[in-house]
């Protein structure tokens, strides 16, 4: 199943966080972050894809090094506080690199990147929250997190594609 196929089935799934309003609401801060610096949606989308990069490679590390618990659990803080574990998952230089990859690649000013990380690292992972289990309901995983981690191994993950898709559905 794509991420797109989980992020409906999330969504229709009334033990997962996901919600049509939830969803809207990262759509709206994307846009808002487009407005605040000045770059039109796909420039935002296009850094939010390279963004969604990191994120994926340190997940995929954090998942690897400290299991799938570990990962899940950082998603969800990261949905609550996400500039609290910012650190968490990228050292200073790492934050750097991501910034000049950004900006090489969208034209943005890299430090107008950095300044844009605290608000677009958050909205990666209030996304992947969505497929989380509400609180105090069983239940196993979160599949929209393993689609996003490519858990088949094809390479087909792309952050700003999926808000592309998911702002043309709503």
């Amino acid at each position: 199943m794509g991420m797109f196929d989980q992020v409906m089935s999330a969504i229709q799934d009334p033990s997962r966080e996901a919600s049509m309003g939830q969803m809207g609401q990262i759509m709206s801060m994307a846009q808002q972050v487009a407005r605040a610096n000045n770059a039109d949606t796909g420039t935002t989308q296009q850094a939010a894809s390279i963004i969604g990069g990191f994120v994926r490679s340190a997940l995929q590390e954090k998942r690897a090094t400290q299991g799938e618990a570990a990962a899940e659990a950082l998603v969800q803080e990261g949905a609550r506080d996400g500039a609290a574990v910012i650190p968490q998952l990228f050292n200073t230089v790492q934050q750097q690199q991501m910034s000049q990859a950004v900006a090489q690649k969208t034209g943005l000013d890299a430090g107008k990147v950095q300044s844009m990380l605290p608000v677009l690292i958050p909205l990666v992972m209030k996304f992947l929250n969505q497929g989380s289990t509400k609180a105090g309901v069983q239940g196993g995983g979160n599949p929209l997190m393993t689609a996003f981690l490519d858990g088949d191994g094809d390479g087909d993950v792309d952050m700003g594609d999926m808000l592309s898709i998911v702002g043309r559905f709503m």
